[in-house]
């Protein structure tokens, strides 16, 4: 293990390799686990089946690690500890033999085209690429959750959280706004929501706090968000082979998984890892750029935990949401301050609220924009994750 002592005294960044996100550690063992269970809910408003994908890294897991979720809006409601470490996918055109031990054609090998698991309906182990991951550690050790949406290794359907801040006994929170807790990541074409349409108030929110939206981006360039090359299935290619010039003049179809330069390459570059792993060293990749672009409050590599971590205080359930509609969300820049705030002191003020609730700060140019990471919220990542460490010695 690294020594997390040096990573507080020189840096100010996270990498996903020490923290909790990307679930590439071993599994964290806490320090205060609770008894109490907590609510795991998965829904799917895709138009097609989705399987979900449960891996537990650490804390008990649910009942069922793989389940078949119907078309528009089928909905699995379990139970995980509270000190449950994981991460949620949608795997994609799946078919399984009847038992759900194999693919249907009873031959070993993949029976979903993104996020299968092993070929088989419960999963055994990681989800294959490219899949948008929900990512949990619902205790950090220091009375905290956190979560994020993962485009780390790719992208293959809509994705949203919504935190059920009201299944616990915290009053804290029962206070908190839903806008600042409820991100979606939107970046299929067909599920997105015309221009100045607030239907994000209907995510776990409602009108008097509407969550922040990316209403800048065009259908187009949702369309055509993934880099050419690192499509799973692009076009074929017109005759001989030859592509137009442009490329993005060959239509692309709406189902377009997008794998991640890392997932595509494997290039330490790419993956943060070797001589590049430092946020010196590792630059976001077009891919990251463009997938940022797309989904602002998503993940898009490894050094990116400054815009893409939410924290709470621990002890309420979660809701992931397969193809929620509207348009991604921009609450880790919107919120900034709010959110760095209710991090580092676990509070709801009257100011939060007021802000929360300011339809011009909400509907401003600004929050079309990743920007800068704020350093006071991404101090409070590096002090969490710097207990995980320390729990964890």
């Amino acid at each position: 293990m690294r020594n997390i002592h040096l990573v507080w005294l020189t840096a100010i960044w996270l990498p996903s390799t020490f923290g909790i996100h990307h679930m590439k550690k071993a599994p964290l063992h806490w320090v205060n686990k609770r008894a109490s269970d907590v609510s795991l809910v998965v829904t799917n408003y895709c138009a097609e089946d989705i399987y979900p994908g449960i891996q537990t890294q650490a804390g008990t897991a649910p009942d069922s690690q793989g389940f078949l979720l119907e078309a528009g809006g089928s909905t699995r409601k379990q139970t995980v500890s509270a000190d449950w470490q994981g991460r949620i996918w949608g795997r994609t055109n799946c078919s399984f033999n009847d038992d759900g031990t194999t693919p249907a054609n009873g031959i070993a090998g993949k029976a979903c085209t993104t996020g299968d698991c092993g070929g088989t309906v419960v999963c055994q182990g990681t989800g294959e690429v490219p899949a948008t991951l929900a990512e949990f550690t619902l205790e950090s050790g220091s009375g905290q959750t956190y979560y994020d949406i993962s485009l780390v290794d790719g992208y293959n359907i809509p994705l949203g959280i919504i935190s059920l801040l009201g299944t616990s006994g915290n009053s804290t929170l029962t206070d908190i706004p839903p806008n600042l807790t409820n991100p979606m990541c939107v970046g299929t074409a067909s599920q997105l929501s015309a221009q100045g349409n607030d239907s994000a108030t209907e995510f776990g929110t409602n009108s008097t706090y509407p969550i922040p939206l990316a209403q800048g981006i065009t259908f187009d360039e949702v369309q055509e968000w993934c880099p050419w090359p690192l499509q799973q299935d692009p076009p074929s290619k017109p005759g001989d082979g030859v592509y137009p010039y442009p490329d993005d003049n060959i239509k692309r179809p709406f189902f377009d998984p997008c794998l991640s330069a890392c997932a595509k390459w494997g290039k330490a570059e790419y993956c943060c890892t070797g001589s590049h792993d430092s946020p010196s060293k590792c630059q976001p990749s077009e891919y990251s750029t463009q997938a940022k672009k797309v989904c602002p409050d998503a993940y898009s590599y490894a050094y990116d935990d400054q815009t893409s971590t939410f924290i709470i205080p621990s002890g309420g359930g979660f809701e992931v949401v397969f193809c929620p509609s509207g348009s991604s969300s921009t609450i880790l820049t919107t919120f900034s301050s709010q959110l760095s705030e209710l991090a580092s002191t676990g509070e709801v003020t009257t100011q939060m609220l007021a802000d929360t609730q300011n339809l011009t700060l909400i509907r401003s140019d600004a929050n079309t924009q990743t920007g800068e990471p704020n350093k006071s919220l991404l101090a409070a990542v590096v002090i969490l994750a710097f207990a995980i460490g320390m729990s964890n010695w």
